[in-house]
């Protein structure tokens, strides 16, 4: 396709067969760091924590119309999770959780490494099952989810 043709399209208004998709956002970056401000614990029988409107929450009480982040343990060990600074250690992002019963989707996976204790655990953050579609959360809204708790200190 020749300059003129472009520039014909764009101003026809003409559009791809496929649009683009769009990226995620890549403001988390391996080697930022996130502080937990106060201690957390997993209730008994728990995997992990929920975290929406910056404030703990259960899995019944999460609204759909908002992100929400989980924090789960990588070596399964549950109990008290001391304040401190956690080391990212990965991003990743999926449409849709796999290998889970959370339904969570447009899921943004963050690999936290706690400096003090070495302890991994995996921050997911995404948009609840049936929530209409959208894009991947943006680093706002996972703050808005987990600033209650965190603090986020981002390399950009």
């Amino acid at each position: 396709m020749n300059r003129s043709r472009i520039a014909g399209a764009a101003l026809l208004g003409e559009h791809s067969p496929n649009p683009p998709i769009p990226e995620p956002p890549q403001q988390v970056e391996t080697g930022s760091r996130f502080v937990l401000r106060t201690p957390l614990s997993f209730p008994a029988g728990s995997s992990d924590l929920l975290f929406q409107n910056e404030q703990l929450v259960a899995a019944a009480k999460l609204s759909r119309d908002m992100p929400y982040c989980k924090l789960t343990p990588e070596s399964g060990a549950r109990g008290a999770v001391p304040p401190g600074t956690f080391t990212v250690g990965s991003v990743n992002y999926d449409e849709r959780e796999i290998g889970t019963t959370s339904g969570m989707t447009r899921v943004t996976r963050i690999a936290l490494t706690a400096d003090a204790s070495r302890q991994a655990y995996t921050l997911s953050c995404g948009w609840p099952a049936g929530a209409p579609a959208r894009g991947f959360a943006t680093t706002e809204q996972i703050f808005d989810a987990i600033g209650g708790q965190f603090s986020m200190n981002l390399l950009r």
